[in-house]
């Protein structure tokens, strides 16, 4: 008699029986598809921000299906009569390998996302910055080289400059110029204190973060491949990974003695 039938009949919680676990270990594989669904909507896959966003998505998402992988090798424990269980378990332990193939490459392709997010944002701010810097200079051209009010007035509309009302077109055309300059002197004050306030590309920023995300994607895959189990094999990733870097740490020894 199966184990799960044992249990149930001996009054034991259904939480803890075989089809219970499967139950709860598919509900976490749904909650981790779908926080990951979420961030790979409107995909993008030159974008480093939305590799950054799937990243996150990834990190924060795959603890729910670590644990229903978990549970879900226990409950194949618990039901080792279930063939549809040990199945999923079969599949589930297969596709932990990509899982866990996939964190590891997930910490460099972060640190390269970041890095061209800084460096894409910096550019951008330096790039707005400089146009407004150049249009100011085509205004105070238009504006100096205007010979009416109307000709001031037409100059700014095309150029999308300050906005003259009926009263700044009634003055006299020097007090005019004298104005529409002063409304210059403060837009170009306001440009350097954002040039100012911008701060240099630096790409150190990033550091701690890309270190907190990389100790978190080695943890996950080093998770999913105590769990992972290639096709034809009868150990974990985990255990293969041990013991190839045991024998090559043993052929290591051998060359230096």
């Amino acid at each position: 008699m199966p184990p799960s039938s044992e249990s149930s009949r001996s009054g034991a919680p259904v939480l803890l029986s075989a089809p219970g676990l499967s139950v709860v270990a598919l509900v976490l594989f749904v909650l981790f598809a779908s926080l990951v669904a979420g961030a790979l909507w409107a995909v993008q896959l030159l974008n480093p921000a939305w590799q950054l966003r799937l990243a996150g998505s990834l990190i924060n998402g795959a603890p729910f299906a670590l644990l229903g992988l978990a549970l879900l090798k226990i409950a194949a424990e618990l039901g080792p009569h279930d063939p549809q269980l040990k199945n999923r378990l079969q599949l589930c332990s297969q596709l932990a390998v990509a899982a866990a193939l996939g964190f590891l490459l997930l910490v460099p392709l972060q640190g390269v996302a970041g890095l061209q997010q800084s460096r894409s944002a910096s550019s951008a701010q330096s790039s707005r910055i400089n146009g407004a810097e150049r249009r100011l200079v085509v205004l105070r051209k238009a504006v100096v080289s205007a010979n009416s009010n109307e000709e001031i007035n037409q100059q700014l509309q095309r150029l999308q400059g300050p906005v003259l009302g009926p009263a700044d077109l009634a003055q006299p055309l020097p007090l005019l110029k004298a104005q529409v300059a002063a409304v210059l002197d403060q837009a170009e004050q306001q440009i350097a204190r954002e040039r100012q306030a911008t701060p240099p590309a630096d790409p150190w920023r990033l550091l701690p973060d890309l270190i907190r995300n990389a100790i978190a994607c080695l943890a996950l895959a080093f998770g999913f491949a105590a769990l992972a189990v290639r096709p034809g094999s009868r150990r974990s990733l985990l255990q293969e990974w041990q013991k190839s870097w045991s024998d090559l740490l043993k052929r290591f020894r051998k060359r230096r003695s």
